[in-house]
């Protein structure tokens, strides 16, 4: 994160180590690194259409965070007037996808970060790769009002105090570790280290390539060390 130093990152990275192990990781499972947050934005190129910063192009459950203050893109990238990779020199681009439609995975996963700036962490284990939050990051969907009438009106009070119920009791859970988003190994092709952009030395991306041909770029300085040689039997 560009606001710790690298003491104070390598002890957040040390204290969710932990956390994971503790909450995520699931019996058999082991972690294999995780990505701090970062103070930036995703951008994308979907069906075509440059989009930066990224909106959510499919169906995502909000979060609780605001929305940042942090300085734009600058307006050569954000407008799609870049070449070919000149959209890695912007240094507040941290996530690029690339896909051909929205239900792709490398655009489900920008679309989730989009929405939770500065608080989501990247995680590979040995079974999944995820977007990790803490769970009151996630916000609450809002109770549909249902068919009209009385009944209807009844149904919708009733699930408000149900949910209302939940809330209350879950609130001792909100620091949790929780998946915002993830898939199973076997949707990801393969990871790689990628220097991108005209700048010297060029910018360090971590390359995630998913089965359904989709890419998604991670702006990470250490992005050699977390390229991933994937088991032949999985």
């Amino acid at each position: 994160m560009a606001d710790l130093t690298l003491l104070n990152q390598q002890l957040l990275r040390e204290k969710w180590q932990a956390k994971l192990d503790a909450e995520w990781v699931a019996e058999g499972e082991s972690l294999i690194w995780l990505l701090l947050p970062e103070q930036g934005y995703a951008g994308s190129v979907v069906a075509g259409q440059v989009q930066l910063p990224h909106e959510p192009r499919s169906d995502v459950t909000p979060s609780t965070v605001d929305d940042p203050a942090w300085p734009l893109p600058s307006e050569v990238v954000s407008s799609g007037a870049f070449l070919d990779d000149e959209w890695a020199d912007d240094p507040s681009v941290m996530w690029w996808a690339f896909g051909a439609g929205p239900e792709l995975d490398a655009v489900r996963f920008v679309d989730h970060l989009a929405v939770m700036p500065g608080v989501a962490f990247v995680v590979l284990s040995s079974s999944r790769l995820a977007v990790v939050v803490e769970q009151g990051k996630i916000a609450e969907r809002p109770v549909e009002a249902g068919g009209g009438g009385w009944l209807g009106k009844a149904k919708a009070a009733a699930a408000q105090v149900q949910k209302t119920a939940e809330s209350l009791a879950s609130r001792k859970d909100a620091k949790v570790a929780v998946s915002h988003f993830e898939v199973p190994l076997s949707r990801v092709g393969a990871m790689s280290w990628a220097p991108l952009g005209r700048s010297v030395p060029r910018s360090p991306f971590l390359r995630i390539d998913f089965s359904d041909g989709s890419c998604l770029f991670i702006r990470n300085a250490g992005a050699e060390g977390y390229s991933y040689e994937f088991p032949a039997s999985r």
